[in-house]
């Protein structure tokens, strides 16, 4: 049962944190969900401390979803 607590509570951070970058980048939440998902599976295969895995996926998606927006203005 804690195991589904903690996948629930796992998952409300997760869409917290979807939320706030599609706010902050504008771009749609589909595309962000699916970016942080994919990325999120990618950094978790090797970590060994996943309390960071968060933070550090925010981040890169972010850095990501700015690079994407700075190509299509060129």
């Amino acid at each position: 049962m804690s195991s589904h607590l903690e996948n629930c509570k796992e998952s409300a951070r997760h869409e917290r944190v979807i939320g706030a970058l599609t706010r902050r980048t504008g771009f749609p939440l589909a595309e962000v969900r699916a970016l942080f998902a994919e990325e999120f599976a990618r950094l978790a295969r090797g970590a060994k401390v996943r309390s960071y895995l968060v933070p550090l996926t925010a981040s890169k998606v972010l850095a990501a979803l700015r690079g994407k927006r700075r190509r299509s203005i060129q």
